[in-house]
């Protein structure tokens, strides 16, 4: 079935172009595997056009809605983890002794998506349209928002002051309560996962297995640097819905400041978020000292509950309202409808499995590193924030003085730092460790820059430290798999166990064209997806040296020159002898 003209990646009218007009999608250009190719028709109702975004846990391709003409989003389960496509087939192929795994997760889609439908009708709610299984996997529909990612918003046009980021941000906290109160906690929220609509409200996206959020389990961990908690970057942390009041609090900050907070791993070991002079005097102090709560990177002082959040940033003298517990007694494997949403949320670890249903688990060196690092946690006494506070000001040859006001992270505590000739405001927000450094075991931090991770990490001579993959990037400099980056600088003297979060080289992002002259068309798609590449526009033509289905030539490029990473090869390709 197909639509002329319509565009597979927005879904627009291009027209008899090739390229539309609108959004740049060449008609044509192949979905690299596992993802469904373009024009895929499901349940002879929905056209799934380009991938928009994935994690662990699955894809969300844009979709038009046959019978309804109408855009809409396609989600589909596929953690590559567990399962793969073979080209050709949109079946999904369960890989071996996962099937059963593959099946808990693929319930848990469902069960999460009809939690999603109860709530349909809240302002921050984006509505699903419909639920089913096909192609061995299962897929959830949902309405299209025509909007931008708040990360887009904020990155390209300005920070909101308070009075503009409050009505925005005040009904999607009221719904986010309210999947609180169904036992449906989100671990994404981020500016990525926020969407702005066309008449200015918040929609959150998203929703879907903790566990594609959360380390060491069965799916690929998908982080938001500065925006997850650091309990979700450990095997034993808590997870409830004070990990969605870090999110959001992050998110706050970075709207009300431009600023992305350092992720939690670094935040663990340096707590300060830094905000200019500026931007801090536009800001109510208790507004920053609600997000002083949220933005707590141990769990024990941090604020507990997303309606405590909503209180504090509403009111300047809010109600103090206790804490509650943060230990939980043993959870049901469901996500949703658990009436005491107060309990912990479970993680599906690879503790939970039958050995031969499970990846396999980590380096004895690194369990016993996950082990050590809860105990300083729990040595922290709850609600200790540092303060700065102060009023820097001075004279120069008369001028008006100059006042930067420092802010109150808790009122409880009186005593205040003066410091002079600071241009920056910085907030404490991490509870602070009541022993003196004379009382821990210190030891060195070691240079990690350019080694290569492989052999770091669980390595037993870097036992005295919690050492944790933070991200992957690209990097011209350094070969695939070596460490590039640290957040704790070498030498520094630290107490055992102390986090330190690395990045590790992908490698050069240009990718060298491998020579596919004299294969297949489906050999030299092979070989070009091996590297990162694609095939693109295949051109053809009579020839005498190549057997029909064999590539000529390479169109506008030769084999061995290095090109960007996901660029399209066109080639021509033989009709045989003429």
């Amino acid at each position: 079935m197909e639509f002329k003209g319509l565009c597979l990646g927005c879904m627009t009218n291009k027209g008899d172009s090739a390229e539309c007009p609108r959004c740049g999608y060449v008609e044509g250009t192949p979905q690299v595997l596992p993802y469904l190719e373009p024009g895929t028709v499901l349940l002879d109702k929905y056209i799934v056009g380009k991938r928009l975004h994935a994690n662990g846990e699955g894809v969300t391709y844009i979709g038009f809605d046959i019978a309804n003409k109408k855009r809409v989003t396609v989600r589909e389960y596929l953690p590559k983890t567990l399962c793969s496509r073979v080209k050709d087939d949109d079946n999904v192929v369960i890989a071996s002794g996962n099937k059963l795994v593959y099946q808990d997760y693929k319930q848990d889609f469902m069960e999460i998506g009809r939690a999603v439908t109860k709530l349909s009708g809240l302002p921050a709610i984006i509505p699903v349209v419909e639920m089913f299984e096909a192609n061995n996997t299962a897929y959830i529909v949902n309405d299209y928002v025509d909007g931008k990612p708040l990360e887009e918003i904020i990155k390209r046009a300005r920070r909101f002051t308070w009075e503009e980021a409050r009505p925005l941000f005040m009904p999607l906290i009221s719904t986010i309560i309210s999947a609180h109160a169904i036992g449906l906690v989100h671990f994404g929220i981020s500016p990525e996962n926020i969407i702005m609509t066309r008449n200015g409200t918040l929609k959150l996206r998203g929703f879907g297995s903790p566990d594609a959020h959360l380390a060491e389990t069965e799916l690929e961990p998908n982080f938001y640097d500065g925006f997850s908690a650091i309990e979700q970057y450990s095997l034993e942390g808590k997870k409830g819905k004070w990990t969605d009041v870090y999110g959001m609090s992050a998110v706050i900050f970075y709207s009300l400041t431009g600023k992305r907070p350092p992720d939690a791993v670094s935040r663990s070991y340096e707590p300060r978020l830094n905000m200019p002079a500026e931007v801090a005097q536009t800001i109510p102090t208790h507004v920053v000292t609600a997000l002083a709560g949220g933005l707590q990177v141990k769990i024990d002082t941090r604020t507990h509950s997303m309606d405590e959040l909503k209180e504090q940033l509403n009111n300047p003298v809010p109600r103090r309202v206790e804490p509650s517990p943060v230990s939980a007694p043993a959870y049901g494997d469901s996500y949703v409808d658990e009436p005491n949403y107060e309990e912990e949320i479970p993680t599906r670890t690879v503790q939970q499995r039958p050995a031969e249903q499970r990846r396999p688990a980590a380096q004895p060196a690194a369990a016993a590193r996950r082990e050590a690092a809860p105990a300083e946690e729990e040595e922290m006494s709850p609600y200790k924030y540092g303060i700065i506070s102060g009023l820097v000001g001075f004279v120069v040859l008369g001028l008006i003085a100059l006042i930067c006001i420092h802010f109150i992270v808790l009122p409880m505590i009186d005593e205040r730092n003066a410091q002079e000739d600071q241009h920056e405001a910085e907030l404490y927000v991490s509870s602070q460790d009541t022993a003196s450094a004379e009382e821990k075991d210190m030891v060195a931090v070691p240079d990690l820059i350019n080694q290569e991770w492989s052999k770091v990490d669980g390595n037993e001579e870097y036992a005295d430290f919690f050492i944790r993959l933070n991200k992957e990037e690209y990097d011209e400099k350094y070969e695939e798999g070596r460490i590039i980056a640290q957040t704790v600088k070498p030498g520094t003297m630290v107490a055992k166990n102390t986090p330190i979060g690395v990045i590790v080289s992908k490698g050069s992002k240009m990718r060298v064209v491998p020579n596919i002259i004299g294969k297949t068309v489906p050999e030299a798609s092979a070989a070009l997806e091996e590297v990162g590449l694609a095939l693109g526009d295949q051109a053809e033509e009579y020839s005498d040296e190549y057997e029909m289905g064999q590539i000529i030539r390479l169109n506008g490029i030769e084999p061995g020159k290095k090109i960007q990473e996901g660029s399209m090869i066109n080639v021509v390709v033989s009709l045989g002898e003429e």
